[in-house]
C-alpha cells in the first residue's frame, strides 16, 4: 500500500480525493459561469441590434410604400397632362386647318 508522502503512487484518502475533485469542478464551474455571462451579454447585444434593424426595416418598408403611392400619383398626373396636351394639340390643329 502507498503512503501519503509518496505522490507518485495512486493512493489517496477518499475525503481528500473528493475535495480535490470538487475544487477542480469548482474551477471549471467558475470558468463556465464567466463564459455564460459573456454569452448572455452577447445575446442581449444581438437582440438589441436585431430590434434596431427590425425598426429600420419597418421604416424602409414605409418609405417604399410612400414612394409607390407617389409613383402612382405621378403616373395619374402624367396621364392627365398627356390628355390635356392632346386636346390642346387637336384644338391648335383644328384652328390652323379651319381658320
Amino acid at each position: 500500500m502507498g503512503s501519503e508522502m509518496d505522490k507518485t503512487h495512486l493512493f489517496k484518502w477518499t475525503d481528500k480525493s473528493v475535495v480535490e475533485e470538487i475544487e477542480d469542478f469548482q474551477d471549471l464551474f467558475d470558468v463556465l459561469l464567466v463564459d455564460n455571462s459573456e454569452f448572455q451579454k452577447s445575446v442581449c447585444a444581438s437582440e438589441t441590434m436585431l430590434k434596431r434593424h427590425k425598426s429600420r426595416l419597418e421604416e424602409m418598408e414605409d418609405a417604399i410604400a410612400r414612394c409607390e403611392e407617389n409613383s402612382i400619383e405621378c403616373i395619374r398626373e402624367l396621364r392627365i397632362i398627356k390628355a390635356l396636351f392632346v386636346c390642346c394639340f387637336a384644338m391648335v390643329f383644328m384652328y390652323l386647318t379651319y381658320a
